[in-house]
């Protein structure tokens, strides 16, 4: 079977998506395929971090449904959902920029808005903040733990004892983060981040995945919200992730919609092209 394939980039995070409004693929369809087409082989020649289907919708713009590389689905991201707002707009599922988007995605439902070269996509209220000792490289290590539809552990680098993010040896540590028995099956991706001159530097283990990644929507409003509580920021946050592309966090309340978190940054298309499956 032939399937036309395009490649984007959500602020550095790479996907692989594809128009599924005609139904073309089953939901295992999809997670059979998302180890092929997020990986570098004989069929894929583009490696990316994840694969999103957009899909027809009975109440909202669409419906996207998002892949791991291992196939695992069910969970929010964040930048594959400002990325596939931008798909659905070059493929006339949205008929004007200037509309307000809202889109089905993990279980719930997202808002967006499209600002020139930039999406702002609003999410939730988290589910769950808390503090918590991990035991990381046999040490004690305070972190922060929040779930806001993707369940991340955020920590401060002087924690670790260091002054370099850039030194950091994330796949190691990362991994010893996401399988902490603390998480149980579920596990938790892992931020790592470093203040200076109030902008946040930020690296992304992601689950799922299986290692750092160019930068990570859920994860970056996950640090933002904590570098807020211990590092005395204010919103909106400005945080450069590994891909260097920035990504703006911001926080609104409003006295019906009650809080919610803005996801603002660029999204593009790589490259789009026919593979056989």
């Amino acid at each position: 079977m032939k399937i036309k394939v395009t490649y984007m980039s959500g602020a550095g995070n790479l996907f692989t998506v594809i128009d599924n409004t005609a139904n073309i693929l089953s939901e295992e369809q999809g997670k059979s395929l998302a180890p092929i087409l997020c990986s570098v082989n004989k069929t894929n020649n583009f490696e990316t971090e994840g694969l999103m289907l957009l899909e027809q919708s009975a109440d909202y713009n669409f419906k996207c449904v998002y892949f791991n590389p291992d196939g695992s689905t069910g969970m929010m991201c964040g930048n594959g959902g400002r990325a596939i707002v931008k798909f659905a707009l070059t493929k006339g599922v949205i008929k004007s920029s200037q509309e307000k988007v809202r889109f089905e995605m993990a279980g719930a439902i997202y808002s967006a808005q499209i600002l020139e070269d930039l999406i702002d996509l609003e999410m939730p209220n988290i589910k769950e903040y808390k503090e918590q000792t991990l035991k990381l490289q046999g040490h004690l290590v305070n972190t922060h733990y929040v779930d806001n539809g993707s369940q991340h552990t955020v920590i401060r680098i002087d924690k670790l004892d260091l002054l370099d993010i850039a030194k950091l040896d994330i796949n190691g540590i990362g991994r010893e983060v996401r399988y902490n028995e603390t998480f149980g099956n579920v596990g938790s991706n892992a931020n790592f981040y470093d203040v200076r001159s109030k902008i946040v530097y930020l690296r992304t283990y992601e689950r799922g995945v299986e290692k750092e990644t160019g930068a990570c929507g859920t994860g970056a409003v996950a640090t933002a919200i904590t570098a807020v509580e211990e590092s005395g920021l204010n919103f909106p946050v400005d945080i450069i992730p590994t891909s260097g592309e920035k990504i703006t966090i911001d926080k609104r309340i409003d006295v019906k919609k009650g809080t919610k978190f803005h996801l603002i940054g660029p999204a593009i298309i790589l490259k789009e092209k026919e593979i056989e499956v």
